[in-house]
């Protein structure tokens, strides 16, 4: 009997010190759990589910289809067909200081090495419009479009030569052919992100592009006076002093390929951010002898608005 009333007094003290146990272990739980989405999500600003940007940037665009505009016969814009027609080629004539009444003196571009066949474009400036949807702080989907034109220019040798004088001229002049052109790019893509403690935000961005490439001119420059190189005349040719009809002539075309991006997201505040990155684009611009899949790249700076809030789950 002694020995049962001992235990029966003893169970209220056990039962007190397995609840106490209970409720410590659950308390280091979720002590653990915090201190775990912290880690998980060291960002201090709440997730946003929409984020909209403006970029601005650098665009170095590959060289390929640079030799569109050298004016080559092989080109659909040539200096040759300058030559063949008469009236192009007395205005030529003229502009290279040649009189009228000299028909003696003959021009041409070097067969040899004439036309520049490594032109390059400068690097432009682009800009855009950036849309981001988060679907959480890791993953992402991404639509852009951005604009730029790009320009190249090199130089033609023009020989003139005199059968009957040949000291009169000099052996060649250096004249210019120049061409521009817009393109609107735009990428739509999947983004992985890395989340650091110092609230930054690294990323990976991979998807698919399209280029929409526009002639706007391609002409060569004779002593400061430009030459169309597009037949906007058709048929019937350049005739000064007549009321011809121009062509309408779009030298455009679209090329799809990938796009590879990465950047970091720095936070301003809840509301605004900026980041910058660095992408390649790999498609064919499709200009007219030109078909060849080409690496270009970017610089960029973004700046970002959020708005919309979501749920930070991973």
């Amino acid at each position: 009997m002694l020995i049962a009333a001992i235990l029966v007094l003893s169970l209220p003290a056990t039962a007190q010190d397995s609840r106490s146990d209970y409720k410590q272990k659950e308390k280091n739980k979720t002590q653990k759990h915090g201190q775990k989405e912290e880690e998980e999500d060291p960002n201090p600003f709440p997730l946003k589910k929409f984020e909209y940007g403006l970029n601005f940037g650098a665009y170095f665009a590959n060289k390929y289809s640079a030799n569109f505009y050298n004016g080559t016969p092989g080109n659909i814009n040539s200096i040759e067909d300058l030559w063949k027609n008469p009236n192009y080629k007395r205005e030529i004539r003229q502009a290279l200081g040649i009189d009228e009444s000299d028909t003696i003196t003959q021009i041409s571009v070097d067969e040899g090495n004439g036309y520049p066949t490594d032109m390059h474009y400068n690097v432009a400036f682009f800009g855009g419009v950036f849309l981001r949807v988060n679907f959480n702080r890791k993953n992402s989907i991404f639509l852009e479009a951005n604009y730029t034109q790009l320009r190249a220019a090199d130089a033609v040798k023009v020989l003139l030569y005199n059968p009957v004088a040949p000291s009169t001229w000099d052996d060649y002049l250096m004249e210019q052919v120049i061409g521009k052109e817009g393109r609107v790019m735009i990428d739509l893509g999947y983004q992985r992100s890395f989340p650091l403690k110092s609230s930054i935000n690294l990323f990976v961005q991979g998807g698919l592009t399209m280029c929409y490439t526009q002639m706007q001119k391609s002409v060569f420059v004779v002593e400061g006076r430009e030459f169309n190189l597009v037949n906007i005349y058709g048929s019937q040719g350049y005739n000064p002093g007549y009321n011809q009809q121009t062509l309408e002539i779009n030298q455009n075309a679209f090329g799809f390929g990938g796009y590879l991006g990465v950047g970091a997201g720095i936070p301003l505040t809840a509301v605004w951010g900026i980041e910058p990155g660095f992408f390649t684009h790999y498609y064919p611009t499709n200009l007219e002898g030109y078909p060849d899949f080409k690496p270009s790249f970017g610089l960029y700076l973004r700046i970002l608005m959020h708005f919309g809030a979501t749920d930070d789950d991973e």
